[in-house]
Protein backbone atom coordinates (compact mmCIF):
# COMPACT_ATOMS: atom_id res chain seq x y z
CA UNK A 1 0.00 0.00 0.00
CA UNK A 2 1.56 3.21 -0.58
CA UNK A 3 2.69 5.57 2.25
CA UNK A 4 0.85 8.43 2.51
CA UNK A 5 2.13 12.14 1.68
CA UNK A 6 2.64 12.79 5.23
CA UNK A 7 4.63 10.18 6.26
CA UNK A 8 7.54 11.08 3.39
CA UNK A 9 10.27 12.58 5.14
CA UNK A 10 11.26 16.17 4.62
CA UNK A 11 14.44 15.30 3.63
CA UNK A 12 13.36 12.44 0.71
CA UNK A 13 15.11 12.64 -2.77
CA UNK A 14 11.94 10.82 -4.40
CA UNK A 15 11.78 11.96 -8.07
CA UNK A 16 8.19 12.73 -7.83
CA UNK A 17 8.75 14.49 -4.58
CA UNK A 18 8.93 18.45 -4.98
CA UNK A 19 12.67 19.54 -3.40
CA UNK A 20 12.65 22.18 -0.99
CA UNK A 21 14.20 25.70 -1.84
CA UNK A 22 17.97 26.00 -0.76
CA UNK A 23 18.69 28.16 1.16
CA UNK A 24 19.85 31.46 0.88
CA UNK A 25 23.39 31.20 2.06
CA UNK A 26 23.95 28.28 -0.72
CA UNK A 27 22.78 30.61 -3.44
CA UNK A 28 25.38 32.00 -5.33
CA UNK A 29 26.54 35.82 -4.38
CA UNK A 30 25.10 37.17 -7.47
CA UNK A 31 22.01 34.64 -7.97
CA UNK A 32 18.79 36.41 -9.74
CA UNK A 33 16.89 34.16 -6.70
CA UNK A 34 19.14 35.39 -3.94
CA UNK A 35 17.60 37.82 -1.00
CA UNK A 36 18.48 41.92 -1.76
CA UNK A 37 19.91 41.50 1.74
CA UNK A 38 22.58 39.22 0.97
CA UNK A 39 23.76 41.12 -2.35
CA UNK A 40 26.60 43.59 -2.41
CA UNK A 41 26.04 46.91 -2.54
CA UNK A 42 26.39 48.74 -5.70
CA UNK A 43 29.42 50.69 -6.23
CA UNK A 44 27.87 53.66 -7.12
CA UNK A 45 25.70 53.60 -3.92
CA UNK A 46 28.35 53.24 -1.63
CA UNK A 47 30.52 56.21 -3.05
CA UNK A 48 27.08 58.34 -2.87
CA UNK A 49 26.95 57.10 0.86
CA UNK A 50 30.07 57.82 1.57
CA UNK A 51 29.87 61.61 0.68
CA UNK A 52 26.75 61.87 2.33
CA UNK A 53 28.28 60.65 5.76
CA UNK A 54 31.77 62.66 5.13
CA UNK A 55 29.59 66.06 4.23
CA UNK A 56 27.69 65.28 8.16
CA UNK A 57 31.05 64.53 9.53
CA UNK A 58 32.64 67.60 8.20
CA UNK A 59 29.85 69.83 9.29
CA UNK A 60 30.40 68.17 12.70
CA UNK A 61 34.17 68.70 12.20
CA UNK A 62 33.94 72.30 11.59
CA UNK A 63 31.46 73.01 14.28
CA UNK A 64 33.80 71.85 17.09
CA UNK A 65 36.92 73.61 15.40
CA UNK A 66 34.77 76.76 15.55
CA UNK A 67 33.55 76.11 18.78
CA UNK A 68 37.38 75.62 20.26
CA UNK A 69 38.96 77.69 17.81
CA UNK A 70 41.83 79.26 20.06
CA UNK A 71 42.67 75.60 21.26
CA UNK A 72 42.65 73.90 17.97
CA UNK A 73 44.57 76.58 15.54
CA UNK A 74 47.35 76.56 17.99
CA UNK A 75 47.31 72.31 17.81
CA UNK A 76 48.16 73.08 14.47
CA UNK A 77 48.84 69.78 12.22
CA UNK A 78 48.00 68.01 15.70
CA UNK A 79 44.17 68.71 14.70
CA UNK A 80 43.88 66.37 12.70
CA UNK A 81 44.32 63.87 15.30
CA UNK A 82 40.77 65.88 16.41
CA UNK A 83 39.02 64.82 13.37
CA UNK A 84 40.08 61.22 13.08
CA UNK A 85 39.17 60.66 16.95
CA UNK A 86 35.43 62.43 15.84
CA UNK A 87 35.58 59.98 12.57
CA UNK A 88 36.48 56.93 14.48
CA UNK A 89 33.69 57.50 16.42
CA UNK A 90 31.22 58.79 14.11
CA UNK A 91 31.48 55.63 11.85
CA UNK A 92 32.20 53.23 14.81
CA UNK A 93 28.99 53.68 16.26
CA UNK A 94 27.10 54.41 13.11
CA UNK A 95 28.41 51.20 11.72
CA UNK A 96 27.89 48.91 13.96
CA UNK A 97 25.14 47.01 15.70
CA UNK A 98 23.66 50.39 17.23
CA UNK A 99 22.73 51.22 14.30
CA UNK A 100 21.58 47.82 12.41
CA UNK A 101 25.09 48.75 10.58
CA UNK A 102 23.30 51.89 8.96
CA UNK A 103 25.15 54.98 8.91
CA UNK A 104 23.10 58.20 7.74
CA UNK A 105 24.00 58.10 4.37
CA UNK A 106 24.14 54.53 4.22
CA UNK A 107 20.45 54.48 5.48
CA UNK A 108 19.43 56.66 2.88
CA UNK A 109 20.80 54.96 0.24
CA UNK A 110 19.57 51.26 1.59
CA UNK A 111 22.63 49.74 2.44
CA UNK A 112 24.28 48.20 5.17
CA UNK A 113 27.62 46.93 6.91
CA UNK A 114 27.20 43.66 7.98
CA UNK A 115 30.23 41.14 9.23
CA UNK A 116 31.26 37.75 8.07
CA UNK A 117 27.96 35.84 9.89
CA UNK A 118 25.86 38.31 8.48
CA UNK A 119 25.26 40.42 11.51
CA UNK A 120 25.78 43.53 12.37
CA UNK A 121 29.30 44.43 13.28
CA UNK A 122 30.40 45.32 17.04
CA UNK A 123 31.48 48.76 17.83
CA UNK A 124 35.38 47.50 17.78
CA UNK A 125 35.00 46.10 14.69
CA UNK A 126 33.78 49.27 12.76
CA UNK A 127 35.99 51.09 14.55
CA UNK A 128 38.87 49.18 13.21
CA UNK A 129 37.14 49.29 9.73
CA UNK A 130 37.03 52.99 9.94
CA UNK A 131 40.31 53.56 11.28
CA UNK A 132 41.76 51.69 8.15
CA UNK A 133 39.63 53.90 5.88
CA UNK A 134 40.02 57.02 7.74
CA UNK A 135 43.32 56.94 8.73
CA UNK A 136 44.93 58.12 5.05
CA UNK A 137 42.44 60.67 4.39
CA UNK A 138 42.96 62.14 7.48
CA UNK A 139 46.39 62.13 8.37
CA UNK A 140 47.86 62.89 5.04
CA UNK A 141 50.33 65.86 6.19
CA UNK A 142 53.38 65.79 7.63
CA UNK A 143 55.71 68.19 9.19
CA UNK A 144 58.90 69.01 7.21
CA UNK A 145 60.88 69.15 10.69
CA UNK A 146 60.53 65.80 11.00
CA UNK A 147 61.87 64.10 7.56
CA UNK A 148 63.51 61.47 8.78
CA UNK A 149 62.88 57.94 6.84
CA UNK A 150 61.09 56.66 9.44
CA UNK A 151 58.55 58.91 9.99
CA UNK A 152 58.50 59.55 5.82
CA UNK A 153 58.25 55.94 5.25
CA UNK A 154 55.26 55.50 7.54
CA UNK A 155 53.53 58.34 6.32
CA UNK A 156 54.33 57.10 2.83
CA UNK A 157 52.87 53.88 3.57
CA UNK A 158 49.66 54.74 5.03
CA UNK A 159 48.34 57.65 3.09
CA UNK A 160 50.12 56.37 -0.66
CA UNK A 161 50.62 52.61 0.07
CA UNK A 162 46.92 52.30 1.83
CA UNK A 163 45.33 54.82 0.39
CA UNK A 164 45.79 53.24 -3.05
CA UNK A 165 44.84 49.91 -2.12
CA UNK A 166 41.83 50.82 -0.52
CA UNK A 167 40.69 52.81 -3.90
CA UNK A 168 42.19 49.85 -6.40
CA UNK A 169 40.30 47.17 -4.17
CA UNK A 170 36.59 48.75 -4.06
CA UNK A 171 37.09 49.14 -7.95
CA UNK A 172 38.61 45.57 -8.99
CA UNK A 173 37.72 43.29 -6.57
CA UNK A 174 34.44 42.54 -7.88
CA UNK A 175 31.66 41.08 -7.32
CA UNK A 176 31.88 41.83 -3.52
CA UNK A 177 33.43 45.11 -3.88
CA UNK A 178 35.07 44.52 -0.51
CA UNK A 179 37.99 47.14 0.16
CA UNK A 180 40.80 46.53 2.63
CA UNK A 181 38.86 48.01 5.71
CA UNK A 182 36.37 45.44 4.94
CA UNK A 183 38.59 42.12 4.81
CA UNK A 184 40.42 43.30 7.71
CA UNK A 185 37.18 42.66 9.85
CA UNK A 186 35.39 40.37 7.56
CA UNK A 187 33.03 42.77 6.58
CA UNK A 188 31.03 43.57 4.04
CA UNK A 189 28.09 46.43 2.42
CA UNK A 190 24.83 45.25 1.63
CA UNK A 191 21.98 45.73 -0.09
CA UNK A 192 19.10 45.83 2.21
CA UNK A 193 16.21 47.26 0.23
CA UNK A 194 13.82 44.72 1.04
CA UNK A 195 12.21 42.13 -1.98
CA UNK A 196 8.20 41.88 -2.23
CA UNK A 197 6.83 40.30 0.33
CA UNK A 198 3.35 38.63 -0.46
CA UNK A 199 2.04 38.86 3.27
CA UNK A 200 3.77 41.02 5.57
CA UNK A 201 6.66 39.47 7.97
CA UNK A 202 5.15 39.26 11.49
CA UNK A 203 8.28 38.74 12.83
CA UNK A 204 8.95 42.81 15.00
CA UNK A 205 12.97 42.88 14.22
CA UNK A 206 13.99 41.93 10.87
CA UNK A 207 16.90 38.95 10.55
CA UNK A 208 20.28 39.40 9.91
CA UNK A 209 21.49 38.93 6.43
CA UNK A 210 22.55 35.44 5.63
CA UNK A 211 25.69 34.52 5.85
CA UNK A 212 28.06 34.33 2.54
CA UNK A 213 30.27 31.80 1.62
CA UNK A 214 33.66 33.30 1.98
CA UNK A 215 35.71 34.40 -0.73
CA UNK A 216 39.95 34.48 -0.32
CA UNK A 217 41.12 37.79 -2.30
CA UNK A 218 42.72 36.54 -5.50
CA UNK A 219 45.79 36.06 -5.71
CA UNK A 220 46.75 39.28 -8.59
CA UNK A 221 44.83 41.39 -5.67
CA UNK A 222 47.58 40.42 -2.89
CA UNK A 223 49.96 41.01 -5.19
CA UNK A 224 48.81 44.48 -6.74
CA UNK A 225 48.41 45.49 -3.19
CA UNK A 226 51.26 44.07 -1.86
CA UNK A 227 53.24 46.08 -4.96
CA UNK A 228 51.69 49.01 -3.91
CA UNK A 229 52.34 49.13 0.01
CA UNK A 230 56.18 47.56 -1.00
CA UNK A 231 56.71 51.03 -3.41
CA UNK A 232 55.11 53.47 -0.94
CA UNK A 233 57.88 52.67 1.74
CA UNK A 234 60.17 52.64 -0.71
CA UNK A 235 59.66 55.71 -1.77
CA UNK A 236 59.21 57.42 1.92
CA UNK A 237 62.27 55.81 2.56
CA UNK A 238 63.91 57.95 0.18
CA UNK A 239 62.01 60.97 0.42
CA UNK A 240 64.23 62.68 2.81
CA UNK A 241 67.39 62.59 0.56
CA UNK A 242 65.30 63.77 -2.29
CA UNK A 243 64.47 66.94 -0.46
CA UNK A 244 67.74 67.44 0.65
CA UNK A 245 69.49 66.95 -2.78
CA UNK A 246 67.01 69.57 -4.31
CA UNK A 247 68.74 72.75 -4.34
CA UNK A 248 65.24 74.58 -5.10
CA UNK A 249 63.17 72.68 -2.35
CA UNK A 250 66.12 73.24 0.37
CA UNK A 251 66.58 77.15 -0.33
CA UNK A 252 62.72 76.89 -0.04
CA UNK A 253 63.19 75.45 3.19
CA UNK A 254 65.77 77.95 4.84
CA UNK A 255 63.30 80.89 4.01
CA UNK A 256 60.09 79.14 5.56
CA UNK A 257 62.28 78.28 8.72
CA UNK A 258 63.54 81.86 8.67
CA UNK A 259 59.63 83.02 8.89
CA UNK A 260 58.92 80.53 11.49
CA UNK A 261 61.62 81.96 13.95
CA UNK A 262 58.69 85.32 14.09
CA UNK A 263 56.95 84.44 17.55
CA UNK A 264 53.86 85.08 16.07
CA UNK A 265 54.21 82.74 13.35
CA UNK A 266 53.03 79.02 13.86
CA UNK A 267 53.94 77.84 10.82
CA UNK A 268 54.73 78.84 7.03
CA UNK A 269 54.84 77.86 3.69
CA UNK A 270 57.34 79.09 1.00
CA UNK A 271 57.17 78.45 -3.07
CA UNK A 272 57.42 78.70 -6.15
CA UNK A 273 54.37 79.60 -7.96
CA UNK A 274 53.30 79.98 -11.56
CA UNK A 275 49.80 82.58 -11.57
CA UNK A 276 48.99 86.10 -12.39
CA UNK A 277 50.31 89.06 -11.01
CA UNK A 278 49.57 93.00 -10.61
CA UNK A 279 50.49 94.58 -14.07
CA UNK A 280 50.86 91.07 -15.75
CA UNK A 281 48.62 90.04 -18.60
CA UNK A 282 50.79 86.17 -18.76
CA UNK A 283 51.27 84.14 -15.30
CA UNK A 284 54.82 84.53 -14.25
CA UNK A 285 56.33 82.85 -11.73
CA UNK A 286 56.32 83.97 -8.17
CA UNK A 287 57.56 83.43 -4.81
CA UNK A 288 54.76 82.63 -2.71
CA UNK A 289 54.91 82.96 1.58
CA UNK A 290 51.98 82.12 3.35
CA UNK A 291 52.47 82.54 7.14
CA UNK A 292 50.34 80.68 9.34
CA UNK A 293 50.03 82.92 12.82
CA UNK A 294 48.57 82.17 16.03
CA UNK A 295 46.30 85.08 16.97
CA UNK A 296 44.96 87.35 13.68
CA UNK A 297 46.83 90.62 14.19
CA UNK A 298 45.22 93.72 14.63
CA UNK A 299 47.34 94.50 11.09
CA UNK A 300 47.79 91.91 8.98
CA UNK A 301 48.63 93.58 6.03
CA UNK A 302 51.75 95.29 8.02
CA UNK A 303 52.55 91.75 9.04
CA UNK A 304 52.76 90.71 5.88
CA UNK A 305 54.93 93.76 5.39
CA UNK A 306 57.45 92.73 8.30
CA UNK A 307 57.73 89.20 6.57
CA UNK A 308 58.30 90.95 3.21
CA UNK A 309 60.67 93.03 4.34
CA UNK A 310 62.75 90.21 6.17
CA UNK A 311 63.01 87.90 3.21
CA UNK A 312 63.91 90.54 0.55
CA UNK A 313 66.60 92.12 3.26
CA UNK A 314 67.87 88.70 3.97
CA UNK A 315 67.01 86.33 0.70
CA UNK A 316 67.46 88.62 -2.45
CA UNK A 317 68.89 86.02 -4.26
CA UNK A 318 65.89 83.81 -3.98
CA UNK A 319 63.53 86.72 -5.31
CA UNK A 320 65.54 88.04 -8.12
CA UNK A 321 63.13 89.61 -10.39
CA UNK A 322 60.16 87.67 -9.60
CA UNK A 323 57.29 88.57 -7.48
CA UNK A 324 56.15 88.59 -4.21
CA UNK A 325 53.80 87.15 -2.16
CA UNK A 326 53.10 87.21 1.52
CA UNK A 327 49.74 86.06 3.29
CA UNK A 328 48.61 85.92 6.76
CA UNK A 329 46.60 83.64 7.49
CA UNK A 330 44.62 81.80 10.60
CA UNK A 331 43.29 78.08 10.09
CA UNK A 332 42.57 74.97 11.30
CA UNK A 333 42.64 71.44 9.46
CA UNK A 334 40.73 68.51 10.93
CA UNK A 335 41.27 66.87 8.26
CA UNK A 336 37.62 66.19 8.32
CA UNK A 337 36.70 69.90 8.11
CA UNK A 338 39.09 73.04 7.35
CA UNK A 339 39.02 77.25 8.32
CA UNK A 340 41.17 79.64 6.84
CA UNK A 341 41.18 83.16 6.50
CA UNK A 342 44.08 85.45 4.76
CA UNK A 343 45.41 88.65 3.67
CA UNK A 344 48.38 89.82 2.29
CA UNK A 345 50.69 91.94 -0.20
CA UNK A 346 52.07 91.42 -3.32
CA UNK A 347 55.83 93.19 -4.44
CA UNK A 348 58.85 92.63 -5.24
CA UNK A 349 62.62 93.59 -4.71
CA UNK A 350 62.27 96.47 -7.82
CA UNK A 351 58.92 97.84 -5.97
CA UNK A 352 60.05 97.77 -2.43
CA UNK A 353 58.63 99.05 -0.14
CA UNK A 354 55.54 99.71 -2.15
CA UNK A 355 53.02 96.85 -1.92
CA UNK A 356 50.06 96.16 -2.88
CA UNK A 357 47.25 94.50 -1.24
CA UNK A 358 46.05 90.99 -1.99
CA UNK A 359 42.50 90.66 -3.66
CA UNK A 360 40.36 88.20 -2.19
Amino acid sequence: MASSPAAVPCSSHHPDHPMSAPAPSDLPLLDPAQPASARPAPLWRRLIAFTLDTTLLGAIGYGVGMLLFDWVVGLGLAARLIGLVLALGYFGLADSRLTGGRSFGKRLLGLAVVGPDGAPLSIGAATLRALVLMAPVILNDFDLDEMSPLVTGLWSFLVIGVGLSLLYLVLFNRPTRQSLHDLVVGARVIDVNPAPAPTPAPAPTPAPAPALPGRPLRLVHRIVVGLLCAVSIGYGLVLPSLVESSVRLSELLVVRNAVRENPAVRDATVARRWQKTTGRDEASEAIVITAVVRQWPADPEAAARDIAGMVLKQYPQLVGERPLIVKVAIEFNLGIANYSKSQGIETSAATWPKAEPLRS
